[in-house]
């Protein structure tokens, strides 16, 4: 799990073009007059209103307030909203007893009482997945607000999740749309329908990690690491290796830091991290073999070939294809993998 900073100059470009579009979609799935912005591309679109939508809906989302909390709020703001959202309605909601109805399928299994209590529920998840609506936002005809505009923005270039594939966004010049990270729900979509858009669950991450690993895993944040929240969690694991003499062969392992916490134990268990990293070996032992030609001032030595022109940093992103200072991990994939092996090798400042 890799930190993402709510501070650095992209994320907060991101945030407030999230905000700015989806306020403005919002505004037209209930009829609200258009933004002030005459050039705005989606109150000049044609999305329509959306139709037969409860009263207690239409008022809720006719609050600014509540839009933007529901939209722009912090992870555990967005935990708040959702649960005051839901007790408007149904007195007696809470979320850890109420989410496995949110799952259609699970209706039918239920109580008497529970069946006539979600069928009503039924209804305003219908009406909320109208207004908040994700399949709008990355369906490929969307021309308005898209998610590779989210995407290009947060220009995150590696897996927030496990760092080891490129999520890039590239659009050609003519406005095709190429490829994106997929946006993996944080808090799943099917349990919390209305924090389907907000930006803070939605984390770039590769398609192994969201689909075939995390997929609709239900994470809280009080025992897992949240992007956007948990400072410190590239310093709660580092990784190692052993070499098994009875098999001839090496072990990739997590290890815990001197930081380490339950939270990034138990996430990391979750995103399997201990599993898909042992599968890079080669990498492992061309890191190794660098070791056996390295001296501790081979870097200095290329710098000095360069007439000291290139930083330390520069170098040694240079040699071996990632990034030295760790606020910079996200932008190569191995990086925070092959940092913590060549420092345990004795390569580093």
């Amino acid at each position: 799990m890799f930190y993402i900073n709510s501070t650095s100059e992209n994320i907060v470009l991101a945030k407030q073009l999230h905000l700015e579009n989806m306020r403005c979609y919002i505004n037209r799935k209930i009829g609200a007059p258009n933004c002030p912005n005459n050039q705005c591309l989606i109150c000049k679109s044609g999305i329509r209103r959306a139709n037969n939508l409860p009263k207690k809906i239409e008022e809720f989302f006719s609050d600014p307030i509540n839009v933007e909390y529901v939209i722009a709020g912090e992870p555990e703001d967005l935990l708040l909203i959702n649960e005051e959202f839901w007790k408007s309605i149904f007195p007696s909601y809470q979320y850890t007893n109420w989410k496995p109805f949110f799952d259609i399928n699970n209706i039918k299994n239920s109580s008497a009482y529970i069946s006539n209590m979600t069928s009503t529920m039924f209804i305003y998840i219908r009406a909320v997945k109208q207004i908040i609506n994700y399949d709008w936002f990355i369906d490929i005809d969307n021309k308005y607000y898209h998610a590779y505009d989210l995407s290009k923005t947060l220009a995150r270039n590696t897996c927030t999740y496990c760092n080891r594939v490129y999520t890039s966004t590239m659009i050609t010049r003519k406005g095709k749309r190429l490829m994106r990270p997929t946006f993996d729900h944080w808090f799943p979509k099917f349990q919390a329908p209305l924090l389907a858009m907000s930006f803070h669950n939605l984390i770039p991450s590769c398609s192994y990690c969201n689909s075939s690993i995390k997929g609709v895993t239900d994470l809280n944040l009080t025992e897992n690491t949240h992007p956007y929240v948990d400072t410190t969690q590239l310093n709660d694991f580092s990784f190692s290796y052993m070499y098994l003499n009875n098999l001839d062969e090496y072990r990739i392992y997590i290890k815990a830091s001197e930081f380490s916490s339950v939270k990034a134990y138990n996430t990391l268990q979750t995103l399997k991290m201990n599993e898909i990293y042992d599968t890079h070996h080669d990498e492992l032992k061309d890191l190794i073999k660098i070791k056996t030609y390295y001296s501790d001032t081979y870097i200095d030595q290329i710098r000095d070939l360069f007439g000291k022109k290139l930083s330390y940093d520069e170098v040694y992103r240079l040699l071996f294809g990632v990034e030295y200072d760790s606020q910079n991990f996200y932008k190569k994939p191995l990086s925070k993998f092959k940092h913590d092996i060549l420092s345990s090798l004795g390569i580093k400042k």
